[in-house]
């Protein structure tokens, strides 16, 4: 009798796993199971079905072959390993050049309101990088996380990053997939990752509004970007920038005041402004450095709290 219903247990645990794999389509994404085993046990299915991730979607462990995730890994060896003890998924983007990390809360599925924060890492940099520096603060809020390795890995020509229309076709597809709802997303770059929110920001607005807040880290709206510049000549129109909500932060110590620091933010918010966006909170750091959000925990929980009254 034991050895019939531990049969019966075991066939129905396999439909339901080849029920998933049947609802995968061509334009799915295959998430790689951050264990180190090639084959999925029992006990790590279990698991990944308990995240609810929609359309669940078929995994694979491929990715850890795909070599930027293994130079990004390789690069920032903690960090990956913090990636994967907290339980985050890695995910190659549909034309195979890059992936993206996604991690989500305890339960987050059932959750009303689904928060997500996107974040952009800075030039020559990693996506682990971005992780780690949020995911305390994101865990504690109950905010899911999506980080794309938006670098290519070497180079630093335009080309050597992904524009902001390829970014917003990857986040678009993303939150479709967690069935994020509009007006429920942080988005957020540091440094070259900031010059590029602002047309992100200008995207968004005209085609999903997911963003309901940017917080532009050190790195202003350098006329000299092609996406700015169209924002800046009205391509987008004369307030390509209406009803969208930012923080922005610049360091007194920014060795590069004219590209990243107080200059250039201020540019910048007056930029956004005069094209219809509102400066919720500004932050001028008198000590800090290129990098000085993340150092004082006090900035980063006063972005967070104007993002949750936002969502309320």
């Amino acid at each position: 009798m034991k050895s019939t219903r531990y049969i019966v247990v075991v066939l129905i645990r396999f439909i339901l796993l080849f029920s998933i794999n049947l609802q995968t389509t061509n334009e799915s994404r295959f998430l790689f199971d951050s264990s180190k085993t090639d084959v999925m046990s029992f006990e790590r299915s279990d698991h990944i079905l308990q995240k609810q991730i929609p359309n669940a979607i078929a995994f694979t462990s491929d990715i850890k072959h795909h070599p930027l995730f293994k130079k990004a890994q390789q690069a920032t060896p903690d960090r990956y390993k913090y990636a994967v003890d907290k339980g985050a998924y890695f995910v190659p983007t549909d034309d195979g050049r890059s992936f993206y990390i996604v991690w989500t809360p305890k339960n987050f599925q059932r959750m009303q309101i689904r928060p997500m924060l996107i974040t952009l890492h800075g030039h020559a940099s990693w996506a682990f990088d971005e992780f780690f520096i949020w995911h305390p603060y994101a865990e504690k809020r109950g905010i899911g996380i999506i980080a794309l390795q938006w670098w290519f890995g070497t180079g630093e020509k335009t080309q050597d990053y992904y524009s902001p229309e390829n970014m917003y076709i990857i986040f678009n597809s993303a939150l479709q997939q967690l069935q994020i709802k509009p007006s429920h997303v942080l988005l957020h770059g540091f440094s070259r990752g900031s010059a590029n929110t602002y047309a992100l920001t200008s995207i968004d607005r005209i085609k999903n509004r997911f963003i309901v807040l940017t917080i532009s880290n050190a790195g202003g709206m350098a006329r000299d970007f092609p996406p700015n510049n169209d924002i800046i000549t009205g391509k987008f129109g004369s307030t390509p920038f209406r009803d969208t909500h930012w923080v922005m932060y610049c360091a007194e110590r920014d060795p590069n005041p004219d590209r990243d620091g107080c200059r250039a933010m201020q540019t910048s918010r007056e930029l956004v402004m005069k094209h219809g966006g509102k400066v919720e909170l500004f932050i001028k750091d008198p000590i800090g450095d290129h990098g000085g959000f993340h150092r004082n925990p006090s900035n980063v929980n006063r972005a967070l709290d104007v993002f949750e009254q936002l969502i309320r």
